[in-house]
């Protein structure tokens, strides 16, 4: 497969992802921003679970409320 290839076949989301500014690169952050979720249903603190997490997932502590935030942001059709 080729790039155009793969580009083609995901067009209409990779259109979405750059009306809303997401960055691909960000899908590296997944497993980190599901766990944040996760622990904040569970009741804890998020200063405690960004603690943790940057720990857990060798990731800075700044890093991590910044994916927080990019994650949790709306995005438009």
């Amino acid at each position: 497969m080729t790039q155009y290839e793969l580009l083609k076949g995901a067009e209409s989301i990779a259109r979405t992802m750059t009306k809303n500014k997401v960055n691909a690169s960000d899908v590296m952050y997944l497993e980190a921003y599901e766990e944040l979720r996760r622990l904040e249903r569970e009741g804890h603190k998020k200063t405690f679970i960004v603690h943790y997490l940057s720990e857990r997932f060798g990731m800075d502590v700044a890093t991590l409320y910044r994916v927080a935030n990019r994650m949790s942001r709306q995005v438009t059709f």
